[in-house]
């Protein structure tokens, strides 16, 4: 379970945890800040995951971003909130890009941050420098969802950190060779507190979801032809989410030089193939600089 030099080296890159006011909920964001007058990079993260996700990714990109990665509420370091929903998610995107201060900052989001992202692309086009969805479902219909049931039980504690991340799990499941990525990601999905080991993540938040009835929001295939900034877009090409008929449709609203597939990459990408997820995600970003869109 030895991790590889370039993995340890990214993850000992030195980062700075903030925080922001939204909406009364405290949002954790971390920051590998670089030089003056480089523009922002931030990275959301999927689904039960948080900000540690991109540890080993985001200091990839040091040298032309001012990069970080935020703790969407009810994950990570942020706040847990009553109720939740995907406006309010933008909110947090948003109000993280400007406590930076970085301008038109580029955001790159994982599965449900991707649809968080796509979101804040197609309300807040004018204020980013681009969007980057990383297998984030793409549908040409708006579908409603029943919300899973609050779980019944409380807080699982456990009295050591290794009893705690036997439990963890990817969601979707899928395999991942990678055995380093996943302990070193177990291990931040989890706090000590006097009660023993506790996930971070709220587990009711999905139960806790609830529709935006101010904003009218497109079908996410319309979204994406309609958003204002550039907009790339990586998938996992053993994802259970793109099949040949998806990827078609993709390949119909995404600039072609802006869509990468990784081979040998499930849902997870950069978990199954960071080097690969990395090298697609500079040249979109190159390409989005030098006005290829």
């Amino acid at each position: 379970m030895q991790p590889p030099d370039w993995f340890q080296h990214y993850v000992d890159v030195p980062r700075a945890s903030n925080f922001t006011i939204v909406d009364g909920a405290r949002i954790h964001y971390q920051g590998w800040p670089s030089t003056t007058g480089n523009p922002g990079l931030l990275f959301v993260h999927g689904n039960g995951a948080h900000s540690h996700w991109w540890d080993f990714i985001a200091p990839a990109f040091v040298d032309d971003f001012n990069v970080m990665a935020i703790d969407l509420s009810g994950s990570g370091d942020s706040d847990h909130r009553e109720q939740y929903s995907a406006t309010l998610f933008v909110d947090e995107i948003m109000a993280v890009c400007r406590d930076s201060g970085y301008e038109r900052p580029v955001l790159v989001g994982h599965s449900f941050g991707g649809a968080m992202t796509r979101i804040a692309g197609y309300l807040n086009g004018d204020e980013l420098g681009g969007i980057v969805l990383v297998d984030s479902g793409i549908a040409g219909n708006r579908g409603r969802r029943r919300p899973p049931r609050v779980p019944s039980s409380g807080t699982r504690y456990y009295e050591t950190l290794a009893q705690a991340k036997k439990r963890f799990r990817l969601r979707p499941p899928q395999p991942c060779e990678n055995a380093w990525i996943l302990d070193y990601i177990a291990t931040h999905s989890l706090r000590h507190t006097d009660k023993g080991y506790r996930f971070k993540l709220d587990q009711a938040l999905f139960s806790r979801m609830v529709e935006d009835s101010a904003v009218d929001l497109p079908d996410a295939v319309t979204m994406v032809r309609d958003i204002a900034c550039p907009t790339g877009f990586i998938y996992g090409e053993q994802s259970r989410f793109f099949s040949p008929e998806t990827i078609e449709i993709l390949a119909s609203i995404i600039d072609p030089r802006l869509l990468f597939g990784i081979p040998n990459a499930h849902h997870h990408v950069f978990l199954d193939q960071p080097l690969a997820f990395i090298e697609a995600l500079q040249a979109i970003l190159q390409r989005m600089g030098e006005g290829h869109t």
